[in-house]
């Protein structure tokens, strides 16, 4: 398996919901789409390949193993959305580098401060970071981030114009329009680009670059022209980190934070330095893609892994997400499911086999969890390094 970048530049308006980001479903119909297009007309393909050379079975066939992820917009490749534990200054948001007063993440010393809480009357009191600069209140980060430099972001502004094109269907039996309508588009502007990361076999390289070569069609009303995009496939030379490294650096977070109010309280059973270095430990479920959780497995919005019976959720930042959308092949709506985007916090007990259950999420990382993995939902990540952006609050 090989990682690719795939770039998109907008030659025609777009109608599209948002602007600002292409959703893994919809890159997916498109590059079937493009591979279909030599493929023989009206062949099944649930049931196999059309031709010995078929284009579609090399990227979407089964046994494959190809992970396509969303397209963000931007001037540049590093462009995603921030975590939900993400936190910056109402007054003046932004990263310091742009004027702001800077970006920071609370997943960490917020539970650590739920923990140290013992008295009733801190127990009873939210967390409520002030900005480090001017001690206004802080609010969520929300929109794509562009990465400028190391720790260094901009936000997404305005990427598209609105557009509004008026049609007409004509009546040859009356000579003349029987109905009018309007169709809303998005103009993307100039240096404007969506870059998606894919996760392809290394056979499907040449066959995606030959598919892709005319180019894309994206959104609604293409067979009116809107939705046209270039294409380009470029190796992703982005290194990613190594998830066991992720996981302790982030547990070295946590034992800081813990150390600091085991002093305050002078060493309670909860923050006993004996617990700070050794036994149970914890990690992070990131999720900016979301899920969709199978409630008939349990009523909880929260995903739970099944497959590590010795982690339990200990704090959550979830939002509820309503995913659905349009089966183009068939033409037909796919029915609405429930999903789920953010970041849950696990605690996993000391008496857990650690390798065993690195090797679990490296697994999960890898493959995603949740239904329709197959068509972009579910990528997750563990101990996301933007969780030890702690600033002093």
């Amino acid at each position: 398996m090989k990682r690719y970048l795939l770039r998109l530049y907008p030659e025609l308006p777009l109608c599209v919901d948002d602007a600002t980001v292409i959703p893994a479903t919809a890159l997916r119909g498109a590059l079937a789409e493009a591979l279909l297009a030599s493929c023989v007309q009206s062949h099944q393909h649930d049931t196999g390949p059309c031709s010995p050379n078929c284009r579609y079975w090399t990227l979407f066939g089964e046994g494959t193993e190809s992970r396509i992820g969303p397209a963000y917009a931007g001037s540049g490749d590093d462009t995603f959305p921030l975590l939900a534990t993400a936190r910056t200054c109402s007054r003046v948001p932004g990263f310091k580098g742009a004027g702001g007063h800077g970006v920071f993440d609370v997943a960490i010393r917020e539970y650590v401060f739920e923990v140290a809480a013992t008295h009733p009357e801190r127990i009873l009191s939210p967390y409520n970071p002030a900005c480090p600069v001017c001690v206004m209140p802080v609010v969520p980060w929300t929109g794509i981030a562009v990465k400028r430099a190391e720790r260094e972001f901009t936000m997404l502004g305005n990427v598209a114009t609105p557009v509004v094109s008026h049609h007409a269907a004509f009546s040859r039996v009356r000579r003349q329009p029987v109905r009018d309508y309007a169709i809303n588009a998005k103009l993307v502007q100039g240096g404007t680009r969506y870059t998606a990361r894919l996760l392809l076999p290394d056979q499907a390289e040449a066959t995606l670059r030959q598919a892709i070569g005319s180019g894309l069609w994206i959104g609604a009303n293409r067979h009116r022209g809107y939705g046209a995009l270039r294409a380009e496939l470029l190796p992703d030379e982005q290194v990613p980190e190594d998830i066991r490294e992720r996981i302790k650096a982030f547990n070295r977070a946590i034992r800081a934070e813990r150390r600091f109010y085991s002093a305050m309280t002078g060493g309670t059973a909860a923050l006993s330095p004996a617990s700070l270095d050794e036994g149970e430990w914890y990690f992070t479920l990131d999720m900016s893609v979301p899920a969709l959780v199978d409630l008939a497995a349990g009523p909880s919005m929260i995903p739970a892994l099944s497959a590590l019976p010795s982690v339990e959720v200990v704090r959550a930042w979830i939002a509820p997400r309503v995913e659905g959308g349009w089966h183009a092949a068939a033409g037909l709506p796919r029915r609405t499911q429930p999903g789920v985007s953010g970041v849950a916090l696990y605690r996993v007990s000391a008496e857990s086999n650690r390798a065993a259950v690195d090797e679990v999420l490296a697994f999960l990382e890898d493959s995603g969890i949740g239904m329709a993995r197959e068509r972009g939902y579910g990528a997750i990540k563990i101990c996301d390094p933007l969780h030890l952006w702690i600033e002093a609050v």
